[in-house]
């Protein structure tokens, strides 16, 4: 009989380990440590093992897995428990506008966790690899405005929750193209706007022409650093069409 998980010495992210090893199939063994209860499992057909989650306070820990079948065997395994790392947001970062409706998010997390997205009234959930890192692909923006992003582990979630804001004025930039080369335009690339008739189109084609692609009225474009860059068309043309007196 053996314990293979967690190893005598190791240290253990989280709160709640499940021991698990190897040992003779339908033995019956029983899991003893600092805790009041005293779990039992069953061995497979396969030899395998794995005993019910415990939750433990951090620092060290010692078990003791004892044969129920055959109480002269026994295995003790000693290990450290750590708190789980704050989850960090690498992209997008808090309080950035988004130019999608679909967009990608990456961050750091404790290694091999399950970790959650709340999303207004979705969650959403992916596994941190072996070096921490997760990923969430094509995550939706249902309506413009300003977006609560909570991050947290699914099994813990009182441990190393993030939060960030994200806003999303409507504009979806890979649903448009430049209007010249009819190349989809990226969020993040080198974009620019028209001051006149709002066209957005890669920086590289209004240096070549010298002035916007469509109207050929303006020469002198938006950058990202204008606050009506990412302003919607019709909201700027209401704008254009109403008189203050």
């Amino acid at each position: 009989m053996r314990i293979d998980y967690p190893e005598h010495g190791s240290s253990v992210d989280g709160l709640s380990v499940a021991l698990r090893g190897s040992a003779s199939p339908g033995d019956r063994l029983r899991l003893e440590g600092p805790h009041s209860e005293k779990p039992i499992c069953v061995v497979g057909a396969d030899g395998s093992w794995t005993m019910p989650e415990v939750v433990l306070s951090p620092g060290h820990h010692a078990f003791v897995v004892t044969d129920v079948s055959h109480p002269s065997r026994s295995v003790e395994v000693g290990f450290e428990v750590i708190g789980l790392a704050p989850i960090t947001v690498m992209s997008p970062l808090d309080g950035e506008i988004l130019e999608a409706k679909f967009f990608e998010i990456t961050g750091k997390a404790s290694p091999r966790h399950l970790i959650s997205l709340r999303m207004g009234s979705r969650t959403l959930t992916e596994h941190s690899d072996d070096r921490g890192s997760f990923r969430f692909t094509r995550v939706e923006v249902e309506q413009w405005g300003s977006h609560r992003l909570l991050f947290f582990y699914a099994k813990d979630p009182s441990q190393g929750a993030k939060t960030i804001v994200l806003r999303w004025p409507g504009l979806d930039l890979p649903s448009l193209v430049d209007p010249v080369t009819r190349a989809r335009l990226e969020p993040g690339a080198d974009v620019v706007r028209c001051d006149s008739c709002f066209t957005y189109c890669y920086r590289a084609t209004w240096n070549r022409l010298g002035h916007c692609p469509r109207c050929v009225a303006s020469t002198s474009p938006w950058e990202r650093s204008e606050s009506r860059f990412h302003t919607p068309r019709a909201d700027l043309w209401l704008a254009q069409d109403t008189v203050i007196d």
